[in-house]
């Protein structure tokens, strides 16, 4: 793992800057869509210089989506585990798929999984072991939720959570393709209003 000695005294990691640029990439992009050219040339890099640190595009998926968990999970757990209601929780989430879209960072794990049919068995193992980790996490909230009597919802907690997951990421592709970053709050706000035991 190469350390480059910038300009200001930092020393970055190369592997790490070029993960950076990947994640930013594939979620503009999508997995299929950015090339180890695209990547050489974000980081200022020869091509071949860049294989010394990620060697096929199955390294690249399989760190990618590592990160989902390490970089991203926390910002879910940190709603997740404060002293709310479960329809609070599930509001404040939809702030965090929110924020990826209009920040031009739509879920990184969608924007993995758009090249599923391109990845290795290995690589489409961590994708389903990750997004049943987010599912697992979701649950939670419907499982307090159910609980506390704050969310009406047929099926069970896992369930819900699948549907919610699927919901945020498929509203960021449908106002992204919209061009219409704006009509995400009140369509996710009608979403969790509809889970909610007094909506009626």
């Amino acid at each position: 793992m190469l350390l480059v000695n910038q300009p200001d005294g930092r020393i970055v990691i190369m592997k790490e800057r070029l993960l950076d640029a990947a994640e930013e990439l594939v979620q503009r992009k999508g997995l299929n869509g950015v090339t180890f050219q695209d990547l050489a040339d974000a980081v200022g890099l020869r091509k071949p210089s860049v294989f010394h640190h990620i060697r096929n595009r199955e390294e690249l998926a399989i760190a990618l989506i590592a990160r989902c968990g390490t970089k991203h999970g926390p910002q879910y757990a940190a709603v997740i585990g404060q002293d709310l209601n479960a329809s609070q929780k599930l509001l404040q989430l939809t702030e965090i798929f929110e924020q990826g879209l209009t920040s031009g960072r739509p879920c990184l794990l969608a924007s993995i999984a758009s090249g599923i049919e391109s990845l290795t068995e290995p690589a489409t193992e961590q994708l389903k072991i990750a997004a049943d980790a987010s599912i697992s996490r979701f649950s939670e909230v419907f499982v307090q939720g159910r609980e506390e009597g704050s969310l009406d919802y047929e099926g069970s907690p896992v369930d819900a959570a699948t549907a919610f997951f699927a919901m945020m990421q498929g509203l960021q592709a449908l106002c992204k393709a919209k061009g219409d970053a704006v009509g995400f709050k009140g369509a996710a706000r009608s979403y969790v209003k509809s889970l909610t035991a007094d909506s009626s």
